[in-house]
């Protein structure tokens, strides 16, 4: 989606001019001693940036939610390979465990027959 020249409203610096948009990152530019600012996108349009086109602040906010369900996805996947990680590391554990176990057991019999 091409915002460039676009008007946006910011909760803190008020008015302002997209004036670049490069991968996750758009640009606005604020008059006055702000200047140019650069924010997350499309996360900045969760809370502070509106667009001031109705139908084009209605398509960022279905991007929003969409990175918010990759998000969400992401974590749970995350989660998902730690807890395999844990109970990997757990088992490797206990057979280490059960490997010394088996070991003394061989060494108290061959001491006993011995």
């Amino acid at each position: 989606m091409n915002l460039i020249q676009m008007q946006v409203e910011h909760s803190k610096y008020g008015a302002g001019t997209v004036v670049g948009h490069v991968e996750e990152r758009i640009i606005i530019d604020f008059s006055g001693n702000t200047g140019e600012k650069s924010f997350l996108y499309p996360e900045a349009f969760e809370q502070h940036l509106r667009l001031l086109d109705p139908v084009l602040q209605a398509q960022i906010g279905k991007e929003v939610q969409l990175k918010a369900v990759q998000r969400a996805a992401d974590q749970l996947l995350r989660e998902q390979q730690r807890e395999a990680e844990h109970a990997r590391l757990a088992e490797e554990k206990l057979q280490l465990k059960n490997d010394k176990s088996k070991s003394r057991r061989k060494a108290a019999q061959a001491k006993n027959k011995g």
